[in-house]
């Protein structure tokens, strides 16, 4: 008798669910990356941005590529470039890195740099750089990928820069943050102590940006407190501020002078006038907020979205239990 075939049933697989896109970022953010500065010249145009996304393809031909989000500014320019430049950071430009990673137009005042063979400016203070004849574009989703074939190159030995989790770092620390404190001593586990590292790394990266849109510290927290709620008076401003009313009045005087914010009342009694927001005061704080957004972001996207609500939690239960005692 014939054996009866085997008949195996076809299970289709489960359809995958949608990736994250923050969970996506935080998993690869684990990957330490080189920092890389890519150049280019598009008519009179000169072109600057950050990027780790830089790597290698072959060496006959020599090739090379990065990818541009298609969100820059200067996306069209870039793709529309023959050439460009990839200058290799090191950890003594962490400052550089995050000038050209900025939205300015004046990233190159100041800098040292030149024409280089393929027309993309080089900045000359800094190796190794790959001068690179465009090779190729390949559309990468919300990216344009770039390939290059290296026409020149200058080498020179440096300790690199990296990038991973959301911060620059040398090897071995991050750039951004102090040295712990050997040991499990008193200091190292201090909470006031812990709270002030913590203020440092948070805020002192982001507060080096805030030249890129003319803005001090103080100007900033005002704009910032003012754009959750418009009208407070002096000393309001003051408490949400974190400032001294006679500091925060000379502020709120060169800012009015600016045109960024108002007091509307009688000049009385300045410290119950209420403070607003002007329309120029609200275009200028507003990427200003969308920037310190993607910062805070980069920062806590090492952590889950519930570490993430305890830690913001348990700040907020200590700032308020502290308050009720003062």
């Amino acid at each position: 008798m014939a054996a009866k075939p085997i008949v195996t049933a076809s299970i289709a697989p489960e359809p995958a669910s949608p990736l994250d896109p923050a969970t996506l970022r935080r998993a690869l953010g684990q990957f330490p990356t080189g920092v890389t500065i890519v150049t280019a010249a598009h008519g009179a145009q000169r072109l600057g941005m950050t990027a780790n996304s830089f790597s290698s393809v072959s060496l006959d031909p020599p090739l090379v590529q990065w990818s541009v989000a298609k969100s820059a500014p200067s996306h069209d320019a870039f793709v529309a470039a023959d050439a460009f430049a990839i200058h290799f950071l090191g950890e003594g430009h962490r400052d550089l890195a995050l000038r050209f990673g900025g939205r300015n137009d004046e990233k190159f005042t100041g800098i040292p740099h030149e024409a280089g063979i393929t027309g993309a400016p080089l900045l000359t203070e800094l190796a190794p750089i790959f001068e690179c004849r465009t090779w190729a574009r390949y559309p990468g989703g919300d990216h344009t990928i770039l390939v290059g074939e290296v026409a020149r190159l200058v080498t020179r030995a440096h300790e690199p820069l990296l990038f991973h989790s959301g911060v620059l770092r040398g090897i071995g620390v991050a750039l951004n943050r102090r040295a712990p404190v050997a040991g499990a001593g008193f200091v190292p586990n201090y909470l006031a102590y812990l709270l002030a590292r913590a203020s440092f790394v948070v805020s002192n990266e982001f507060h080096g940006r805030l030249k890129e849109w003319d803005l001090s510290v103080p100007e900033w927290r005002v704009l910032a407190c003012l754009s959750d709620t418009d009208g407070l008076s002096v000393g309001e401003l003051a408490a949400m501020a974190l400032m001294k009313q006679p500091g925060l009045t000379k502020v709120l005087d060169r800012m009015v002078g600016d045109g960024l914010v108002e007091r509307r009342g009688t000049a009385a009694d300045r410290r119950r006038t209420p403070i607003h927001l002007t329309a120029k005061g609200r275009a200028t704080v507003k990427p200003v907020l969308r920037a310190a957004r993607v910062h805070e972001e980069a920062l806590l996207e090492q952590f889950s979205e519930e570490e993430r609500s305890v830690i913001k939690h348990a700040l907020d239960l200590l700032i308020g239990g502290s308050e009720q005692k003062g």
